[in-house]
């Protein structure tokens, strides 16, 4: 273990300027994985710093649209102004995806689960839908679990 260690010690002295930030991002999410987990709070955050991009690109291009301060993580706007990016977070210790739509200017959130039933037998998955005026609205589907092959 202690080659490895010296190993990579070696690396990091070697590295460019340029690459010791990234570097240092990369070990310190080795070190804790879990304090650097993408919260909903954290991608909502993310969702809309990156959407201000997306949306001020597509006004300057197409000479029209609107610049709003909504959302983006891997996403796109459409043609006619649209716009729908997601992100992988976590929410409540469990695995989500964070979605941003504006839909022909109403903006909405959805925030999307699965997870295995208690009892194993089903999969449940929950959309919690938050809409402009921050009211929710929570849809779930169980679905049986597939039969053995």
């Amino acid at each position: 273990m202690n080659d490895l260690r010296a190993e990579l010690h070696r690396m990091v002295d070697q590295l460019p300027d340029h690459a010791l930030e990234q570097t240092q991002a990369a070990l310190e999410y080795c070190r804790d994985p879990e304090k650097h987990r993408m919260t909903i709070k954290n991608a909502r955050r993310r969702a809309q710093e990156n959407s201000d991009r997306h949306l001020r690109k597509f006004a300057e291009r197409t000479g029209h649209g609107f610049i709003t301060s909504v959302g983006s993580g891997g996403g796109h706007t459409f043609a006619d102004g649209n716009h729908h990016s997601s992100m992988a977070a976590f929410d409540d210790g469990k695995e989500a995806t964070y979605h941003l739509y504006v839909f022909r200017g109403h903006v909405f959130e959805i925030v999307e689960t699965i997870e295995v039933s208690p009892d194993g037998e089903r999969l449940i998955r929950r959309e919690r839908i938050t809409g402009a005026d921050g009211r929710e609205r929570i849809l779930t589907a169980e679905l049986p679990k597939a039969a053995a092959t």
